[in-house]
């Protein structure tokens, strides 16, 4: 007797157990069945959705055959905790949008963090944004250079990747430091936004107040307010109207005395 054999559909799920290595190099490589099935398919960054909805961008680093998830897989990792041992399973959607599921050792799924625990101020927590090559030769160059930079300042074109670099590399900063490049809502709201990195690094949450020097001006205080899971903002509105601070001009923040939290302002002004 002949049995009618039914078509099997490429398999558009995996899953991957956590090891220390995806975890100490930053990345995990997707199964190579799955990249002959479906790499053609994905783009330069990836969406991970988890059960209650949260969205999680993740590069996608292409060596012929090859493919891992790279930048944002390690912020991944971080936020829902993820140790060695724990595994992950992966259901390809379409357009390199994944629903992940998550279990511990325990081999029973983790508690995702709901919704209500983000910070309820979103326009300033650090969320993670679909990833350009500027964005990543940028990063690149300032991490080793020790400088952070927030997510939300990382999408920059190449002239600007080009002037950042050219800026770092002209100062010779000698401490901590850390740069933003100016949107125009942070102009309209006189604001500064520091990375969660460095926030976390240099600064206790019992911190009030930073002091800023700028060249030619007297140091004074700057009121600071913690985001919740995140960094601080500040204000600094005389300093931006007497430089006249525009949308695109690159700021950098060194901390040259950290026990009384001061920060020496340097600018390179847009084109």
């Amino acid at each position: 007797m002949a049995f009618n054999k039914r078509p099997q559909p490429n398999a558009s799920h995996f899953f991957k157990i956590i090891l220390p290595y995806s975890i100490e190099e930053k990345k995990l490589r997707i199964p190579k069945n799955f990249v002959k099935n479906f790499g053609c398919e994905l783009s330069k960054a990836a969406t991970l959705i988890d059960p209650n909805g949260r969205i999680s961008e993740v590069r996608i680093r292409k060596n012929g055959k090859t493919i891992w998830f790279h930048h944002g897989w390690y912020d991944f990792i971080k936020y829902y905790s993820i140790s060695a041992g724990y595994l992950v399973v992966f259901k390809y959607v379409k357009n390199s949008t994944f629903h992940v599921l998550i279990f511990d050792m325990t081999a029973c799924e983790i508690n995702y963090p709901s919704k209500s625990e983000e910070s309820k101020n979103e326009e300033f927590v650090e969320k993670e944004e679909p990833y350009e090559d500027n964005e990543c030769d940028l990063q690149d160059f300032l991490e080793e250079m020790g400088i952070c930079i927030a997510r939300k300042h990382r999408i920059v074109t190449t002239e600007q990747s080009k002037r950042a670099v050219k800026f770092v590399e002209s100062l010779e900063l000698k401490n901590p430091s850390f740069m933003v490049i100016l949107q125009q809502s942070d102009i309209n709201q006189h604001r500064v936004y520091v990375p969660v990195k460095f926030a976390k690094e240099f600064f206790c949450r019992d911190t009030k107040s930073i002091k800023i020097l700028v060249s030619g001006e007297n140091e004074k205080p700057h009121q600071i307010n913690w985001i919740q899971n995140g960094g601080f903002v500040f204000t600094m509105v005389r300093i931006m109207k007497s430089k006249k601070l525009k949308e695109g001009d690159i700021c950098i923040f060194e901390l040259i005395r950290k026990n009384k939290f001061l920060l020496k302002l340097y600018v390179l002004k847009g084109k």
